[in-house]
């Protein structure tokens, strides 16, 4: 079972990643998989719409940074869109706000691909 919708955006350049309302370690294993096929397939342009996500915990972050370095290497990137107040304050403990860019809009997320 699915856990998340992937929808394409700016003419199916942009992946989006409809994350659900717990990103855990019942999912971790999953979305890491969605990642690898993603980039199997040329998509290295992702956006994470964490809109619905309540709850994450270390191996649903960790899922979610895991093919950054296969994104960037192919001149993509992983964005955030829509992060709840938790997971901003997550991603400051681990000084991944350092690393990944966080959006408050997920069109403005997506969008920054086109610069």
């Amino acid at each position: 079972m699915e856990h998340y919708i992937t929808r394409f955006a700016l003419d199916d350049k942009v992946t989006v990643i409809e994350l659900p309302e717990r990103v855990d370690v019942n999912i971790s294993d999953e979305l890491k998989d969605l990642l690898t096929r993603l980039v199997e397939e040329g998509r290295f342009n992702l956006v994470f719409d964490l809109s619905n996500t309540k709850y994450m915990d270390s191996s649903g972050l960790g899922a979610v940074v895991s093919r950054i370095a296969m994104t960037r290497s192919n001149k993509g990137d992983i964005r955030l869109a829509q992060a709840q107040e938790f997971i901003s304050e997550l991603l400051e403990i681990t000084h991944l706000n350092q690393v990944l860019k966080c959006y408050d809009d997920l069109d403005e997320a997506i969008n920054s691909y086109e610069q």
